[in-house]
């Protein structure tokens, strides 16, 4: 039995099939202005729903729209959390529905079934009544999983100060 070597047609013709299957994971797929305005509006709603069940001292929508992988970083604490430190926290601020705030879009972006959002808030009252005058930067990145958005990554700073004083230049 005689080994062929494979010609040159051969080879381009295995190379031009294979290809698509190697790059494919290397490719972005094109995505059109309505699906993101679409994830884009759904992951708002999803965002001011979560701050108005906060705001009634019930955290349930934010754990009913948070993925079992999820990972967060609250302001103030010193590492980042799970899903399990999340229905903890949850659990103790149980019941304090005073807080207020509002809440502004800053940015938004989409990769296929990932999502990253990006917002202020302003709370002029604590869960517990107390009053006071804090601001944060929120970014919270979602994927889609089996169809829903779900929460999978949470950061948020307090803003200092010095910010609320100086306004930063845009990289735009």
């Amino acid at each position: 039995m005689s080994i062929r070597k494979p010609n040159a047609c051969n080879q381009l013709l295995g190379l031009v099939i294979a290809m698509p299957m190697l790059l494919s994971p290397f490719i972005a797929h094109a995505q059109s202005q309505a699906d993101i305005d679409a994830a884009k509006n759904t992951i708002w709603e999803k965002e001011l729903a979560i701050y108005k069940g906060r705001g009634e001292g019930d955290l349930s929508i934010y754990l009913n729209n948070t993925s079992e992988r999820y990972v967060g970083w609250p302001p103030g604490a010193k590492v980042p959390a799970d899903l399990t430190g999340l229905r903890k926290m949850a659990q103790s601020v149980s019941g304090q529905n005073q807080e207020r705030l509002t809440m502004e879009l800053a940015d938004f972006t989409l990769s296929g079934n990932t999502a990253v959002i990006y917002y202020h808030t302003h709370r002029t009252v604590l869960p517990n009544g107390e009053p006071t005058d804090q601001r944060y930067a929120i970014c919270h990145v979602w994927v889609r999983e089996q169809g829903e958005w779900r929460l999978i990554g949470a950061h948020g700073r307090l803003k200092s100060a010095s910010e609320l004083r100086v306004s930063a230049p845009t990289l735009q």
